[in-house]
């Protein structure tokens, strides 16, 4: 890896801000600030005070393109004012590419982050070309990259928030397997054939599915899904692109940095990531799953300690500070 940029730098980091959307930028953020970098950042959900105060059903079809160009504006502004010496955009869509190359022409290094691979890849195979340096999540997308042309792709794998996922004192168990994600075909057929465990699932979608009422609970958002993992004897994982690219989700970082164990399905990225039985536990197929389900519910002791020595080696490899190191180095190494 390349030596970490100069201290300090400069950073206009382009994410949303309201609820609800994705943290990752304010997260990634966060882990430069924490380093020493000064950061901004910049909200490109934002809308014109105009659009603020006018009813959706009173907007012309214009109102989308003209936020674009707002935010494009306001963009520019903000980049002349504070004078950047990085501009990070985590899954900008509303950035426009010329934008991008007016803050490449100010002497801006630019950094695009695409967080969704390997779905959405048409999307981030359109904004990746405006940028110096790109990142996706999937290492196997890199490859589509390349048979388009684009040779400044690297892989950034995610990460988790370690303020709001951590471990908690004093928390009983509410179930011996725990599931938290949105609905799909697959999930429920899998979650179906575990109804004789004590299971619990959370997340949207479940209401209408076929599992039964009791194993069915909301949505966990925020510190409740924190607290849900360390409720959860065995917090299971089940990708939803499985079979489509090699990218580990948000779990395989949560879980492990909640100081929680973590039971996953395989994929690819898992074995440069973590080790099998030491900081998770991995299954292939439904007989795997039931057999390590009964296993690990069996044996608390190493349950414990997977989860802890999970926890110190998501926190020595895989915190939002390793991950940001990794974009400077990148964006400030000698071509």
């Amino acid at each position: 890896m390349p030596p970490v940029a100069r201290h300090p730098v400069r950073l206009l980091i382009a994410t949303p801000l309201r609820p609800g959307r994705t943290k990752v930028g304010l997260n990634m953020g966060t882990a430069l600030a924490e380093l020493g970098h000064s950061v901004e950042f910049f909200d490109y959900d934002d809308r014109p005070p105009l659009m603020q105060i006018t009813p959706r059903v009173l907007r012309g079809q214009d109102w989308p393109a003209r936020q674009r160009d707002y935010v494009n504006r306001r963009l520019l502004d903000r980049a002349r004012a504070f004078r950047p010496d990085v501009f990070l955009a985590v899954k900008a869509l509303q950035i426009h590419p010329e934008t991008v190359g007016e803050l490449a022409a100010m002497g801006i290094r630019t950094v695009g982050y695409w967080i969704d691979d390997p779905i959405q890849s048409d999307r981030s195979l359109a904004l990746a070309p405006a940028y110096q340096h790109y990142f996706t999540n999937d290492a196997s997308s890199l490859a589509r990259y390349r048979d388009a042309g684009l040779v400044h792709v690297h892989h950034l794998p995610s990460s988790a928030d370690t303020r709001m996922f951590r471990p908690l004192a004093n928390v009983r168990p509410f179930a011996d397997v725990i599931f938290v994600g949105t609905r799909t075909d697959r999930r429920e057929e899998i979650l179906g054939r575990l109804q004789d465990f004590d299971m619990r699932v959370y997340g949207p979608g479940w209401r209408k599915s076929s599992l039964r009422r009791s194993c069915v609970y909301p949505e966990a958002f925020g510190s409740l899904t924190n607290r849900v993992y360390n409720s959860a004897r065995i917090n299971l994982n089940i990708h939803a692109w499985f079979g489509h690219g090699s990218a580990m989700n948000l779990r395989l970082f949560e879980v492990p940095a909640a100081g929680a164990f973590l039971l996953t399905d395989w994929v690819a990225e898992i074995d440069a990531a973590y080790v099998d039985g030491e900081h998770l536990a991995c299954w292939r197929d439904l007989g795997e799953l039931r057999e390590k389900i009964a296993y690990y519910l069996a044996h608390e002791a190493e349950r414990r300690r997977i989860a802890r020595q999970g926890r110190e080696h998501f926190l020595r490899n895989h915190a939002y500070t390793t991950r940001v190191e990794t974009v400077l180095a990148i964006a400030f190494a000698q071509t």
